[in-house]
């Protein structure tokens, strides 16, 4: 895991060390502490800053145990990498459109306050899915729907495609449906074949950003 945690680590360097303030304020309430970077400025927001991980493999087992699921294992090794307030990372563009036509993700905060209960709030708020095999671990542009490990189709090293699903066809669908796989199918959005891959892509854009600011 120290290796997976290191490896996750340098892939986040280039979206952290983006000298951009504004991708790093957050309104006060959400800003621990030892997390601000600064003074609150008059309208109530902060800016905020990346610590190294508090959060132990006993919380995220609770958290599995809660929902009897399993994380993926790069995914646990970003959970245990770094805090932070809010995270968003711009999704591929090719010959015009995103891949699965999703503009951006955005992951659930984790800051050393807060640490895993907003992910545990997302993976509530959609659990019928569970049930069809589909873990939900971030957002699809402006809360459009949850983006998901596909669990049933798990690789040998315990990684999983990541899919996403807009909310109104899950809407329509309704709770019992939503648990069904066969119902589901015709609404699955495919982005990534993996969190890793969702990881070093989406980081490498970061990079290329930055590079292209200096």
């Amino acid at each position: 895991m120290i290796e997976k945690i290191s490896w996750t680590k340098k892939q986040l360097e280039p979206y952290f060390s983006r000298a951009v303030d504004i991708a790093f304020m957050h309104v006060q309430e959400k800003v621990p502490q030892e997390m601000r970077d600064g003074e609150v400025d008059e309208e109530g927001w902060v800016k905020w800053k990346p610590l190294d991980s508090t959060i132990s493999e006993d919380e995220i087992r609770a958290v599995e145990s809660e929902y009897s699921i399993q994380f993926p294992p790069f995914f646990k090794a970003f959970l245990m990498s770094y805090h932070y307030v809010s995270l968003q990372f711009d999704n591929v563009e090719v010959d015009g459109e995103y891949i699965g036509d999703c503009r951006f993700i955005e992951l659930p905060s984790l800051s050393s306050e807060e640490r895993l209960q907003p992910l545990d709030f997302l993976i509530n708020a959609w659990e019928p899915l569970l049930s069809a095999g589909y873990l939900p671990f971030a957002e699809c542009e402006d809360s459009q729907g949850p983006v998901c490990f596909d669990t049933m189709r798990r690789q040998e090293d315990g990684d999983c495609p990541v899919v996403w699903f807009l909310h109104d066809h899950l809407h329509e669908l309704g709770e019992e449906m939503s648990r069904n796989r066969d119902h589901l199918a015709p609404y699955v959005r495919p982005i990534f074949g993996s969190f890793k891959e969702m990881m070093t892509v989406l980081c490498s854009l970061e990079a290329v950003a930055e590079d292209t600011e200096e």
